[in-house]
């Protein structure tokens, strides 16, 4: 449960704000309301099999990826809805732990909908400069597939855009919280031995980041620092700059999309919604991958055996007791991965899904 928790956060932003942020084609909002599937009559809306496809927001149609790169895209949002189905149906959606990582993670889904909501009033790219695009990426890649050369041109066209709306986001967000970093403060970090906790590092708009803060985010980041022999991560200034600078930014866009009155909208429902089948599919799959997964000395030698080739540094042989714990570990994620897939085609067995094919083409 902690490495989810940990976990979560991360690829929500690597997902709705850090990247991933690409677009193509022309928009049509009735197509991004169009249900393209259902799941025991949970549907699957345009929009959302669009953002799979790696479209903000699903702003803009992807008419150049072909129609089966987009349904083995609605297959994987199929296989999240029927294991966030299974959670709730286990009653996780009632336990403290799923609870508290919805509360904990708010902030985060309130900024992913304030920059949907932006990149909706602001991106804009046009089919031609797609089409272009990818006969460029063709020349340069010969024989790349349709699918990967229309997601290489759309990336390529729209990232540098995509980055600007977040840069003037985060000014603005910044600006508007008066956000700043009390420098006087961070330079007692690593001088004075027992720097209180209560400190004020930065502060935005009513948030104050404390020393006490940083030194947990720390923590959580490296679960060993405390013991003895490890260096005190809260000591370094630099690590404790880096942390401060994420946190302040955090804080100050969140505290801006309150602002701009993003709770309660559809997009922060649908967000949220979002994040809570995430978390239901994450605890299923873990509690899935958790049982009876045991991976043997023998599975272990037998793969380090296969893998031999590659067993090699500064031209030795690496020997199985340094590489034996990795190698486990890749086994049980192999294993963990086999069963996960295997309870999915039973649900999908015992499921209602329907798939709306005429829609596809025009995702």
């Amino acid at each position: 449960m902690n490495r989810l928790q940990r976990k979560f956060p991360i690829l929500l932003l690597a997902a709705g704000i850090a990247g991933g942020m690409f677009v193509a084609g022309c928009s049509s909002k009735d197509v991004r309301q169009e249900t393209v599937a259902t799941v025991n009559g949970d549907e699957i809306k345009g929009t959302e099999l669009r953002e799979s496809l790696g479209v903000p927001a699903g702003v803009f149609a992807v008419v150049d990826i072909p129609v089966e790169r987009k349904k083995e895209a609605l297959d994987q949002l199929v296989a999240v809805r029927l294991l966030a189905q299974e959670g709730r149906s286990r009653g996780i959606d009632n336990t403290p732990e799923y609870k508290e990582i919805l509360q904990r993670n708010d902030q985060l889904v309130r900024i992913k909908a304030l920059m949907s909501k932006e990149i909706e009033g602001k991106l804009k790219v046009t089919g031609e400069e797609i089409k272009a695009e990818i006969a460029k990426v063709k020349e340069a890649n010969q024989g790349i597939s349709d699918a990967d050369a229309a997601m290489r041109a759309v990336k390529s066209v729209s990232g540098s855009r995509i980055q600007k709306i977040q840069e003037d986001m985060i000014a603005a967000a910044k600006k508007e919280t008066a956000a700043t970093v009390d420098p006087k403060a961070v330079t007692r970090i690593g001088k004075e031995e027992n720097l209180p906790d209560n400190v004020v590092l930065a502060s935005a708009g009513d948030e104050k980041i404390l020393y006490g803060d940083v030194k947990k985010i720390l923590r959580g980041l490296s679960p060993g620092g405390d013991a003895p022999g490890q260096p005190d991560l809260s000591k370094n200034p630099v690590l404790v700059g880096n942390i401060l600078e994420r946190e302040l930014t955090m804080r100050s866009l969140a505290a801006y999309a309150k602002k701009q009155g993003v709770d309660g909208s559809e997009g922060y429902k649908s967000i949220h919604r979002e994040m809570e089948r995430f978390v239901l599919r994450s605890m299923v799959a873990e509690n899935l991958a958790a049982k009876n997964i045991e991976v043997t000395d023998k599975e272990i030698e037998a793969a380090y055996a296969e893998h031999s080739a590659t067993m090699v540094r500064d031209g030795k042989k690496i020997p199985l007791a340094m590489v034996k714990e990795q190698i486990r570990a890749a086994l049980r994620n192999e294993k963990g991965k086999k069963v996960i897939d295997a309870y999915i085609t039973e649900l999908r067995k015992k499921a209602k899904i329907t798939v709306n094919d005429a829609v596809l083409p025009k995702v």
